[in-house]
Formats: C-alpha cells, structure tokens, sequence
C-alpha cells in the first residue's frame, strides 16, 4: 500500500506543505470568496477542499483517484457543515470532467509530482481555470542534492518515481506549458520554506493517529501493521525533507505576459 491508499485507508487529515498556515495564506493573496469557485486537484482526504470553503465561504470542487479518500472527503465535509459549498468526486487529473474556463482558481499543490504525463496535467489544469483565474502551486523541490537511496525509498512509498527538481524547474515546467497552450502565467505572489526535522515528534503523531475511530476498530495485528507503516512512511519523509523545501506560488493566467521588471525590491 503507498501513502496515498494508506492515507484514505486510515482516515488520516492529509494536509499541503505548511498546513492551515498555507490555506490561509491562499485564501487571503488569491482573493477567495463566496461567489468564487476553485478546484483542488488530488483532494486526498478534504483537508484542502474544506478548510478553504470554511475560511472564504468560496464553493470547492475536489477529485482524487482513490476512492477511499473520495469518501472520507464527502464525510469530513458533511461533518464540518459544508457538504452544500464543498464535494468530491473520482477523476483523473489527465482528463478533466469539467468545461473550458470552469474554475476561478486551481489548487494543484505538489500533486503533479506523482503524475507521470505533467505536460498534458497542466494543460488540464489551464483549460478548466478562467482567464484571470489564479493556479495555485505548492509545490516540494530540492534546495540540495539529496542521497540517490533516499530518493529510491521515497518513490518506493509514494508509489511514482521522484525526479529531482529545484524552485526554477518546476516554474519553468508550469510556465512553459502555459506558452505552449497560448497563455501567460503571471506570477505575482511567491513564498519559500524550508522543513525543519520532527524526528523526535513521529512517535507522538503515530499515537494521535492511531486513537482515531478507523484505527481503533481494527484487530491488534492490523494496529500494529498500521503503526510499522506509519513509521516507516514518516521516517521516510522527514529524512527526504531534510533536503527539501516548499513554495508557495500563486499565477494568474492571461492572454499576455508583462515585461520583466528591472528595479526589484527587499524587504528591510
């Protein structure tokens, strides 16, 4: 089982880079609210989808290939009241069910990673997004070269081969794709981190997860299958993170791209 059935399979709240933090900082910068309807592609468990309907009241689309995460997101937005704003639906990110100019922003985070085909997902994602809409990218990219066996075992758990990529690939791959499409990706907001190593709190994070209702119904053999994965998926990824770090990048397309500024300017 990779991360991602383990997720839906467990009914663990899976959250974007940054948490609640990130959700906030997207809401407030992307100019979400009640009559704005977005798109988040690989909605997981609903962490995503849900909180951003309950932070700007904006109507929320979210699909995902697992159908075990697909009904744990339509529970966790039942249970949150915003089942009539928030749904979820199966469908793969290659073939969008959805018309032309559908969205007025696209939430794809760091889901294009695990897609094999990213030039025809991000074609996708533009087609469904309205002129003027914003993409909504979080993505997780090397700011060193990490180990080759730490590179192996994380594809091995996520379920899809990791390439190597820095901030600028990946900004070059969406706004590449955009030109090829006959858009223009504007950026105008960008944020970066760094993760920081929670080795000492895995532990404790295995125990809240396995007090949750799906874990606790389970035999003892099943508990103890769960906790070894968890451990191992964990373990895993903060030794990943360690080299490691996120963004948060917030495009508008248009029809035409601005001049490159000269003059920047720094906070002081």
């Amino acid at each position: 089982m990779d991360y991602s059935a383990f997720v839906g399979f467990i009914n663990e709240r899976n959250r974007p880079s940054g948490g609640i933090k990130t959700i906030h900082a997207v809401a407030v910068n992307a100019f979400l609210n009640p009559s704005k309807k977005m798109l988040e592609i690989g909605s997981n468990t609903g962490f995503t989808s849900v909180n951003m309907s309950l932070l700007t009241g904006c109507e929320v689309v979210g699909i995902d290939m697992n159908d075990s995460s697909v009904n744990q997101s339509r529970e966790y937005a039942k249970n949150q009241g915003v089942d009539n704003k928030v749904s979820f639906k199966k469908a793969d990110a290659l073939s969008l069910p959805f018309e032309d100019n559908s969205f007025d922003a696209v939430w794809c985070s760091n889901v294009t990673s695990f897609i094999s085909d990213q030039d025809q997902a991000i074609s996708e994602y533009l087609r469904v997004l309205k002129t003027d809409g914003i993409l909504i990218v979080v993505p997780i990219y090397y700011l060193c070269e990490p180990p080759e066996e730490i590179v192996k075992e994380v594809s091995n758990a996520i379920g899809a081969q990791v390439i190597v990529k820095n901030k600028n690939d990946w900004k070059k791959l969406f706004e590449s794709i955009a030109e090829k499409n006959k858009y223009a990706l504007e950026l105008f907001y960008e944020k970066n981190f760094k993760y920081i190593d929670v080795k000492d709190s895995i532990e404790s994070y295995i125990d809240l997860l396995m007090s949750n209702k799906t874990v606790a119904s389970l035999s003892k053999d099943d508990q103890i299958k769960i906790r070894n994965r968890a451990k191992y998926f964990y373990n895993t990824f903060n030794k990943n993170l360690q080299y490691a770090g996120y963004s948060i990048l917030l495009y508008q397309k248009r029809n035409l791209k601005d001049e490159v500024e000269l003059f920047l300017t720094q906070k002081v």
